[in-house]
């Protein structure tokens, strides 16, 4: 569904330029469920604009549900948008028209696409337990029912793609957990590509797939060792999480690029008193690699 290969992403001022991206590698097979985190700054949300249409890379190749999208001209882009991909925003204001009611909201991009199924509206408003809030407008729904009619908007138009931009980001614990279920069920019963940016770690546990991103690269990857469906069934059976530690779900790996650089986590280098631009030992021992700090004082 996704393929980004060495993304870079400058944003120029009068006086600074700022990369947000700097050669992200990035692949998404269609039908997965997937989370990217960071910190701030990380450049998840430049990520998600790029794959959406509303910004332009620097540099590099985008892909997407196999359309190259930087070769698109300015109408293309629009069908593009409005056909391929569907967005959830954290601000609702961003995501739901107030004077219009939930229904309403939902048909209109089915409207400036060229027709009106409100047979559909309402399915996609009972998928996501919402059927009784369908004349309800803004001011009358909760943050977390929002939320629910900003993902059926995204999915008004039956996109094979959705990104969500921190779509937990203004809502509590409870409701965090009821929006990513919504977000599996719709993942298995249509079969949607689903990307959430989030800075949430938690979130780890609701997805098949996490990418972290560090200063503009994927950094790292966490893969379940067990599938949702095993995962969910044992809970089922036992009436114990299988994996009560969300860490524990994933195992965490670093990524080396097509050049061989290798970029080591902040944190762990922190950890080891490793200060950037400084040297490193690196040997082989049993069919693994080992990376070490040099002492420069011992070395002298």
């Amino acid at each position: 569904m996704i393929l980004c290969e060495n993304l870079v992403k400058i944003y120029k001022t009068a006086e600074t330029e700022v990369l947000a991206l700097q050669g992200l590698d990035l692949e998404v097979p269609t039908g997965q469920l997937m989370a990217t985190i960071g910190n701030s700054g990380s450049g998840k949300s430049t990520l998600l604009n790029i794959l959406g249409g509303l910004d332009v890379p620097s540099a590099g190749k985008v892909v997407v549900n196999g359309t190259d999208i930087l070769r698109l001209g300015k109408r293309d882009l629009v069908e593009y948008r409005r056909k391929t991909i569907g967005f959830v925003w954290q601000n609702s204001a961003r995501n739901l028209i107030p004077y219009l009611t939930a229904l309403e909201n939902i048909e209109l991009p089915m409207q400036i696409a060229g027709g009106r199924k409100r047979a559909w509206a309402k399915e996609l408003l009972d998928m996501v337990g919402l059927s009784d809030r369908a004349g309800s407008r803004l001011d009358q729904l909760s943050g977390g029912e929002q939320q629910r009619v900003a993902i059926t908007i995204a999915l008004a138009n039956n996109p094979p793609l959705i990104l969500a931009d921190e779509p937990t980001g203004a809502v509590d614990t409870h409701t965090t957990e009821a929006i990513m279920k919504i977000f599996r069920r719709l993942n298995t019963e249509l079969g949607v590509t689903i990307v959430i940016v989030t800075h949430d770690r938690h979130l780890s546990r609701a997805v098949d797939r996490v990418v972290a991103i560090r200063d503009g690269k994927t950094s790292s990857e966490f893969l379940r060792r067990h599938s949702y469906r095993e995962v969910y069934e044992h809970d089922a059976q036992t009436g114990a999480e299988l994996f009560p530690d969300a860490d524990a779900t994933h195992e965490e790996f670093v990524l080396v690029d097509r050049v061989g650089w290798l970029q080591l986590p902040k944190d762990e280098m922190r950890k080891l008193g490793i200060q950037p631009n400084s040297r490193l030992r690196v040997r082989e021992e049993n069919g693994r690699l080992i990376i070490e700090p040099v002492d420069d004082r011992t070395e002298e």
